[in-house]
């Protein structure tokens, strides 16, 4: 019989049901937080009954999720302070930014340990010539491999890997497609980085899932997510390619076909010119980094510092009214705020969030979406969605990443078995 308010504690064999995964989950959340803590402090920190905590931290205890920190002056193991057996696991997240590919660790709480880049630019050399560059999928088979090495020269444990792509990612065994740094076709990213990454194959065969593949625009909008009102929300960014990810009821759209939210393939522009995809006139073809800045003039600025410096460079053009940066990105925020008026209707988000090199300009976007609006109801529809900036900047793919990797380890709490 359990104590009124209480509920009965999971045996010690066995999966947990769902009442005792989820109260897992509080407890092993708490101890990611806050390291090592007693039985009293994680009733207290959970707001679980004494004999549910006693019974929870019991059966973990047993599957080997939790150890002893260490025993009292007496010897007793049960007021010793319990601490998660993989408490020195680590996350592996990867991915192409604008300029580098790039790989870190990060404990599981999300706190940068070490970063690796290599550059995505092809460097010449002193006699003036160009050697072939590597493939983007080169590099980041390159920066994984040194993050998964500093991780066995540090004797700690990959809790799980992550790769992000700004294409959409579909099918069994997952497949990446319309990314433009990859190509608009199919491509198995995760079966050419098991090809290329030495001791790849060997890491992934001791993780508790396999490496999980995510557009890092779901990731970004999941992180963005974390401090919004609503769980409905509409991510875009336009640093790497034109990205986008609907989020409804607090789940990422994915789609039938996993092709939901390819914001940059909306044939927009009527009679507009032939995308890498096929189409005519897509968002791609007038508001992609490439064109704004070639456009704006900026793609020798780019060449030669970088995409993100001459996204900056664009961003300071325009707020000084330089006539040719500011008509380059005009005529984008034009395409992107009416491609935006098709999104909103369609999934009434609460949230329009803004990110990269757009979020600073946000205004301009906003100003075209506005433009269009339905006046019926006396206006009422004129202020909906909120269209806000991204609060997490350059680093919200990676950030979200992590977030997603410990919700996964968390939500099944016998996954973190040392």
């Amino acid at each position: 019989m359990t104590t009124a308010g209480e509920t009965s504690v999971p045996t010690t064999t066995g999966p947990l049901d769902e009442v005792h995964r989820e109260q897992s989950a509080r407890l092993v959340d708490h101890l990611v937080d806050h390291g090592p803590a007693t039985r009293s402090e994680l009733a207290a920190a959970t707001g679980l009954g004494r004999g549910a905590i006693a019974g929870l931290t019991s059966r973990l205890l047993d599957a080997g999720v939790l150890r002893p920190e260490a025993a009292d002056a007496s010897g007793d193991h049960r007021t010793a302070p319990l601490t998660l057996a993989a408490a020195d696991h680590v996350l592996v997240t990867a991915h192409l930014g604008p300029d580098d590919a790039v790989a870190t660790l990060a404990t599981l709480g999300g706190v940068e340990l070490a970063r690796f880049t290599a550059p995505l630019r092809q460097e010449a050399a002193p006699d003036g010539e160009t050697d072939v560059a590597p493939s983007p999928l080169e590099l980041l088979s390159v920066v994984l491999g040194r993050a998964v090495a500093r991780a066995e020269r540090a004797e700690r444990a990959i809790a799980d890997v992550t790769v992000l792509v700004d294409g959409a990612v579909a099918g069994t065994p997952s497949i990446v497609l319309t990314d433009e740094r990859l190509g608009i076709e199919p491509v198995d990213v995760l079966g050419e980085l098991r090809a290329r990454t030495p001791g790849l194959a060997e890491v992934e065969a001791a993780l508790p899932m396999p490496i999980t593949l995510v557009p890092a625009a779901v990731a970004s909008a999941s992180v963005e997510l974390a401090g919004a009102a609503s769980r409905d929300l509409f991510y875009i960014a336009g640093d790497t390619g034109i990205v986008a990810s609907a989020v409804i009821g607090g789940r990422p759209m994915r789609g039938a076909h996993g092709l939901a939210a390819t914001f940059a393939h909306l044939p927009i522009v009527p009679g507009g010119v032939r995308c890498t995809c096929g189409q005519r006139g897509c968002l791609a073809t007038v508001a992609s980094p490439e064109i704004v800045l070639e456009r704006a003039g900026l793609t020798e600025f780019a060449a030669a510092h970088g995409r993100l410096a001459a996204l900056d460079e664009l961003v300071v053009l325009v707020d000084a009214a330089d006539d040719r940066a500011r008509w380059s990105w005009l005529d984008a925020a034009l395409w992107i705020g009416r491609s935006l008026q098709l999104v909103a209707p369609t999934l009434d988000p609460a949230y329009i969030v803004v990110g990269g090199y757009w979020a600073a300009l946000v205004g301009d976007i906003e100003t075209s979406f506005r433009d269009n609006r339905p006046t019926i109801g006396g206006g009422a529809l004129e202020s909906i969605p909120t269209i806000m900036a991204s609060q997490q900047g350059g680093e919200a793919a990676v950030a979200g990443a992590r977030r997603q990797a410990r919700e996964r380890l968390v939500s099944e709490p016998l996954l973190l078995a040392g």
